[in-house]
């Protein structure tokens, strides 16, 4: 079972959650999606330089959790 819960996007994507209180440091939450035309796993707002993939969305939303994690310290 996923430590995530998720809410769905209108316009596609997921909102996920995590049992701590994730979010960015300006505030916003974490997203991933697979709206793209080869359908791999990505977070909606990756900050990161380049095309970071990921084959399920609960690794898409841990590598988020992890970016959140750097952002924060």
């Amino acid at each position: 079972m996923s430590k995530f819960v998720y809410e769905k996007l209108r316009h596609g994507g997921w909102y996920w959650f995590a049992p701590e209180a994730a979010r960015w440091p300006n505030g916003g939450c974490g997203c991933v999606s697979r709206n793209y035309p080869d359908r791999k796993w990505r977070i909606a707002c990756d900050p990161r330089p380049g095309d970071h993939t990921y084959k399920t969305r609960d690794e898409a939303a841990a590598a988020e959790l992890e970016l959140m994690r750097e952002a924060r310290s």
